[in-house]
């Protein structure tokens, strides 16, 4: 009996965890371009203020939109944990588990490749970066730490370790022509090792933001991913308490990462560890919100809609590539009046849902 409820507590817990993957993807899908259209046609502040954090930062400071993809490598990291801890490594070994995890890459990098129209073998338009490539590298590198080390102990400090090795190399090594310190788009040292040992284009000119450093720094938020998702496995902590943890985990990581921001600003581009903190944080807090509305209060129809979306967020982010950002596009070449306009994206959104609604009628989930 405690058996069947320990599974049925993990299988809603899981069910949380594709809810907010899903209003992590959502903002992908569309939801951004809503406000956007939404924020020029009424000319509302509010709306303005919206849509402004619905695009990234330029270079230093953090919006809204900054924190999307790390939640899902935050996300990312909850899964692995659970994928881990429940049995599976132990049955399989830890080679085949380390092998999983390198495919997964793999697999990504390729996809990444072909969302940034990689066919095209022109070393200026090839680029080998991207944000599924650093999600599964990422990943490699969280399971690889999971793996090899038993005790989480061992595992915090190989996280601390991440993030001290990336916060000396960004302050600290001086970069040829421009010195040590110096967190600018050419100055940074992630540009400096784009520029020598990472082939292809680079998405910033002079840097990638999903380059080589910038993908250990990530990792750090993958493995904080992993520790919520071993939180949720601890059997003295209760389904009530866990969110309780979580934000206070959450709050403390933003506020670190505050604390240090006026000396070592927050950077997404360059995943500068004060990013890494407030993205980390930040995802905890959401983390701690769903799991407390879904898993404690049992409000769980509203979130049906993300489910939907999350689980099948690859097929979401390679459809949005290749079909709704180019009808995206033409909607607005052909300036019509925003309300048609919001309409329009709305219509395309929501035929994009009903897509992912068949798939999940039909048990279809493109898993990596």
């Amino acid at each position: 009996m405690s058996e069947h409820k320990e599974q049925t507590t993990r299988s809603t817990r899981l069910a949380s965890l594709d809810a907010l993957r899903g209003f992590d993807m959502f903002w992908i899908m569309g939801g951004d371009h809503l406000f956007h259209v939404a924020a020029l046609g009424s000319g509302w502040a509010w709306l303005a203020v919206a849509s402004g954090q619905l695009k990234h930062a330029v270079w230093t400071g953090v919006h809204v939109y900054d924190l999307v993809f790390p939640l899902f490598m935050f996300l990312s990291g909850v899964s692995l944990t659970l994928s881990m801890e429940q049995g599976r490594m132990a049955a399989d070994g830890k080679a085949a588990a380390i092998g999983r995890a390198a495919r997964r890459a793999a697999i990504l990098v390729v996809l990444g490749i072909i969302y940034n129209f990689g066919w095209s073998l022109d070393p200026a338009k090839f680029r080998v970066a991207s944000v599924l490539g650093q999600i599964g590298i990422a990943y490699l590198i969280a399971a690889v730490v999971l793996v090899l080390l038993d005790r989480w102990v061992w595992r915090a400090a190989v996280l601390a370790a991440i993030l001290l090795t990336v916060a000396a190399l960004q302050l600290w090594v001086p970069v040829p022509g421009h010195g040590a310190g110096v967190l600018t788009p050419t100055g940074t040292i992630n540009g400096w090792i784009d520029r020598n040992f990472l082939p292809g284009r680079l998405y910033g000119g002079s840097y990638d933001p999903e380059g080589i450093l910038s993908t250990f720094s990530g990792a750090a938020v993958t493995l904080s991913g992993a520790f919520a998702g071993a939180l949720l496995l601890q059997s003295p902590f209760t389904a009530a308490r866990t969110p309780v943890l979580l934000v206070f985990a959450g709050t403390a990581s933003v506020a670190a990462g505050a604390l240090l921001a006026p000396y070592y600003p927050p950077i997404k581009a360059a995943w500068t560890v004060t990013f890494s903190l407030l993205a980390a944080g930040a995802s905890i807090l959401l983390f701690a919100f769903f799991l407390y509305v879904i898993d404690v209060m049992r409000w769980r129809r509203w979130s049906f809609f993300f489910v939907v979306i999350g689980v099948n967020s690859i097929v979401i982010y390679m459809t949005a590539r290749f079909v709704a950002y180019p009808l995206f596009a033409m909607i607005k070449d052909l300036a019509l009046a925003p309300a048609l306009a919001i309409l329009l994206i709305a219509a395309v959104t929501g035929l994009h849902w009903l897509a992912l609604w068949a798939l999940y009628g039909k048990k279809l989930f493109l898993r990596v």
